[in-house]
């Protein structure tokens, strides 16, 4: 965010995280897919716009999932949550989990051991370790 203040003026800044907020407030309100697309169109290279885009891939049919996780990965895997679970890490769960679903085992276990090796210490939302949450899936030993 200390790098944003270099890119962003302190109205984008604002506007950026009004937006980004209007949106979280209620991910299931019919605003809400528009607003978050709203915040990676205008602002494409800020930090919600990771936050945003992984919120539109949890929101989207399993189709149009693995495209956002995709960008979300290649764009923003350095954009983190107030809350100190880092964008990247859990895209890349999330993928896992997708492609397990799909029956892409070798996909998932991919990610699984990028997450492991690369991210060690990431957490989710609530503060557990990703790992944990790979083992529990079966993709991690």
């Amino acid at each position: 965010m200390e790098r944003e203040r270099e890119t962003f003026t302190p109205e984008q800044l604002r506007e950026i995280e009004s937006l980004y907020q209007s949106a979280n407030r209620d991910l299931r309100a019919p605003s809400s897919r528009e607003t978050l697309l709203k915040v990676v169109a205008l602002y494409p290279t800020a930090n919600r716009a990771g936050c945003a885009l992984l919120y539109l891939a949890q929101m989207s049919p399993p189709a149009e999932r693995e495209a956002y996780l995709t960008r979300t990965i290649a764009e923003h895997s350095d954009a983190w949550y107030g809350d100190g679970s880092q964008v990247g890490p859990l895209a890349r769960l999330q993928l896992a989990a997708h492609f397990a679903s799909t029956n892409r085992l070798a996909e998932a276990t991919q990610l699984a051991k990028e997450i492991e090796s690369s991210f060690p210490e990431s957490v989710d939302h609530s503060g557990n370790r990703l790992t944990d949450t790979l083992r529990r899936m079966k993709l991690l030993q």
